[in-house]
């Protein structure tokens, strides 16, 4: 990576779009200092391996990325999009995200990261398919038309000190276009660092990809990765990426007076293998005298300076670590750090807190401050304005990053790692977490989100879950906040003797007769003996292939009141599926759920149940449910009822529905959210009993109406709804239901994951109209 800047910015929507492969050749093999800049965070998929949606959901796409890029060695920045959903059309896109404000995005970080070469994963036409695509292929065509225009956002230089930038190249992938293709290049090359190929490389990051089912195999041989030469502002020809373009570190000066200056430095990093420390220790001095100091430095100078600080401490032996005696503290709290470096950095150690360094400070001890906010990511500290995050009290530097600074890092010599705590997992060995600063008492509150019938009476629950932060003691009270006019359970005491003690409390809550039906808001608050209040809490997402990230929300519950009839069931049995909340929902509106494990597929006694439910994707995440689905088909033969919800092309190849049924690539979806929806028979009891549905009931639905349609079955499958996007034909497949033996089967590509726990009256009416189609119903 030293002696030279090659620089290539890839564009693309989501986490995933990026090719992976190239970022890995251009880094590992050409040396080039490559980024991938993703317009979202991946906020409105769907989630394999947890529960995480929305936001959530965003945060572990990030970190996914950023787990990817520590083995490609890509940078990776975003937009401030919000993921709102799968979209068909760019004017879609467009209707959630203001195009200037996505480009000025893009503009941000070509300005920035000042590449000679753009990479577009996508075309900006509708061939790309997805309307977020198509948004990335056009942001990625006007980014490299305009970011050299002083007069196109002037404000980024004013404000944020980012001047025009022309890169010379644009390409875009040509991974579905081979006749386009206009260079490729060979993946499947070795890279005699790991001896795997490129590929191998790349295909183990992409495996990190786990939220979105992206396991590869890592397959050797000849992989071509191909490119489409788009636009070339230098006439150099497409013989090779970087043909004709001046990738010296003398182009990259800011001084052209310095360029002889450049051009030595330049050479004599190029061969940084055969120099010395001490020869390089000279060179580093000469570097930044050459620059001017580091604060003058250009992004690939910066860039440079940081590969040469590391790589010198690679060759003089020295590497520092620091952690923590705690990963979750609280304002105030003094920790305590263990710094050991393996040989002697050439000065002290510096502590950096949030970004600043902490100039004469001991690295031993770190006092947190009494005002410190709590860990969030750094898009997350203010509301979002539509379908875009707020960057409005965001510093400059900050904006489009993948992830704010961390809470303490250590900076030797140039080389800056994070203070984390450390410990031992005996199944798995050394274990890391980041330092996140937490209430002194944080408090929770479940459900967060319910529907209540307004014609139900009597007692609802609520469990308050409340965890010390602090090493001391603390005591005081936590109650509930309701709405006017309802009365309040009495407060409860609490206690706490030791961090990260965690206490439960169950308040019971009567409803006012009559409840009307609109939207309430129920909030958990404690206060402490001194008189300071906490209602929110922190919420940390941890998975194996990922660094630990938290993120906080207010312990406050949303309490939609509908009209909402339940069928007579004594018991409903629940496979839960891929990020499935539907069960929790279904209990906090009454109905009687309890979840079969594997156990209980493999040898309970379904006939207890009245309906058996599936939840979304289990095909692809329970065993249990695959081995023993003849168990299910048998229950259903036998007079009970089992309701699937959608599932992906493995529960189609595998042959698990009753009757023959196929999905389509791409599969049938409803992506609008307020499309029509039609009955094709107005007396089916899916919409009658014990709820009558009518147009109200779509209205206020989330994100989309289905995926995963059925699109082709068995005449025995009776379809109940006919529903389409805009200008598109009609989709009938979104539920069907189907008698077989003395039970009923039903299918449904109905989101209702997302409705049911955002509290979606229509959807619930809807559900419970579904459970009433079981032919046993209780007395």
């Amino acid at each position: 990576m030293l002696g030279h800047t090659q620089r290539v910015l890839m564009i693309g929507a989501h986490p995933d779009d990026e090719d992976t492969e190239l970022l890995t050749l251009l880094v590992r093999g050409e040396g080039a200092e490559s980024a991938y800049l993703s317009l979202n965070r991946g906020e409105g998929g769907q989630n394999l391996i947890g529960a995480e949606l929305g936001e959530a959901l965003g945060l572990l796409r990030t970190e996914e990325l950023l787990a990817a890029r520590r083995l490609d060695g890509a940078q990776q920045f975003f937009t401030r999009a919000y993921d709102f959903g799968f979209s068909k059309t760019l004017d879609d896109t467009w209707a959630h995200w203001p195009r200037d404000s996505i480009l000025k995005d893009v503009v941000r970080i070509v300005r920035r990261f000042r590449p000679q070469v753009v990479v577009s994963i996508f075309s900006g036409t509708p061939r790309d398919g997805h309307g977020q695509h198509q948004a990335a292929g056009w942001a990625a065509q006007e980014a490299f038309r305009v970011a050299g225009d002083p007069a196109r956002f002037p404000e980024l230089e004013r404000e944020e000190g980012l001047a025009p930038w022309t890169p010379l190249r644009l390409y875009r992938s040509a991974r579905f276009d081979t006749a386009a293709t206009t260079l490729a290049v060979d993946g499947g090359a070795i890279d005699p660092a790991v001896g795997k190929s490129y590929h191998q490389t790349a295909m183990q990051g992409r495996s990190l990809h786990r939220s979105q089912d992206m396991g590869q195999l890592q397959r050797i041989g000849p992989s071509p990765v191909r490119l489409a030469l788009w636009q070339d502002r230098t006439g150099g020809g497409a013989a090779s990426l970087f043909a004709g373009l001046d990738t010296t570190l003398a182009a990259s000066a800011a001084d052209t007076a310095r360029s002889a200056e450049w051009r030595s430095i330049g050479g004599d990093l190029s061969r940084a293998d055969a120099l010395g420390a001490p020869a390089l220790v000279k060179l580093r001095q000469r570097f930044v005298a050459a620059a001017g100091g580091t604060s003058r430095l250009t992004p690939a100078q910066r860039d440079q300076l940081m590969h040469l600080d590391a790589a010198l401490e690679n060759l003089r032996g020295i590497v520092c670590d620091a952690v923590a005696d705690d990963d979750r503290v609280v304002p105030g709290q003094m920790l305590r750090i263990t710094t050991t470096c393996s040989g002697s950095p050439s000065a002290a150690p510096e502590l950096i807190y949030r970004g600043t360094t902490l100039d004469g400070r001991s690295t031993d001890a770190f006092a947190v401050p009494d005002t410190a906010v709590l860990s969030r990511p750094y898009f997350l500290a203010d509301p979002k304005h539509g379908d875009l995050y707020s960057w409005r009290d965001v510093a400059p530097q900050s904006r489009g990053l993948p992830r704010e600074a961390p809470t303490l890092a250590l900076r030797y010599d140039g080389v800056v790692t994070e203070v984390a705590f450390r410990y031992n997992d005996q199944a798995v060995g050394e274990r890391r977490k980041p330092v996140t600063i937490v209430p002194r008492v944080d408090v929770k509150i479940d459900p967060d989100t319910a529907l209540w019938s307004t014609a139900s009476r009597g007692i609802r629950h609520f469990r308050v879950t409340v965890t010390h932060g602090a090493r001391d003691t603390t005591s005081g009270r936590v109650r509930l906040e309701v709405p006017a006019g309802w009365a309040a359970p009495a407060p409860q005491a609490f206690r706490f003797a030791h961090e990260d003690e965690t206490a439960a409390f169950d308040f019971q809550l009567r409803t006012p007769d009559p409840l009307a039906a609109m939207t309430y808001e129920v909030r958990a608050i404690a206060e402490d003996s001194r008189g300071h209040r906490y209602d929110g809490g922190v919420y940390t997402i941890d998975y194996p292939h990922i660094r630990a990230r938290s993120y906080t929300a207010a312990a406050a519950a949303r309490i939609v009141a509908a009209p909402l009839a339940l069928p007579s069931l004594s018991r409903v049995g629940y496979v839960r599926g891929a990020a499935d909340r539907v069960p929790e929902s279904l209990i906090g509106a009454g109905v009687a759920v309890e979840l079969l494990d594997p156990s209980a597929l493999a040898r309970g006694d379904l006939s207890r149940y009245d309906v058996i439910v599936v939840g979304p994707r289990a095909y692809e995440t329970d065993t249990a449910l695959i081995a023993h689905n003849g168990r299910l088909l048998d229950y259903a033969r036998a007079g009970g009822m089992v309701l699937v919800q959608y599932q992906q092309y493995q529960f189609i190849r595998g042959g698990f529905a009753p009757l023959p049924m196929t999905i389509a690539s791409p599969h049938d979806r409803v992506t609008d959210e307020n499309a029509p929806v039609r009955a094709l028979d107005p007396n089916s009891a899916a919409l009658q009993r014990p709820n009558a549905l009518n147009d109200s009931d779509w209205r206020g639905w989330v994100q989309e109406r289905a995926l995963y349609m059925a699109h082709t079955w068995d005449p025995a499958y009776r379809p109940v709804l006919e529903m389409h996007d805009p200008g598109e034909a009609a989709q009938d497949g979104g539920l069907l239901v189907a008698s077989i033996g003395k039970g009923t089967y039903v299918y449904t590509g109905l989101a209702f994951f997302r409705e049911l726990p955002a509290g979606v009256p229509g959807a619930y009416r809807l559900f419970a109209n579904l459970l009433a189609l079981s032919r046993r119903p209780s007395p």
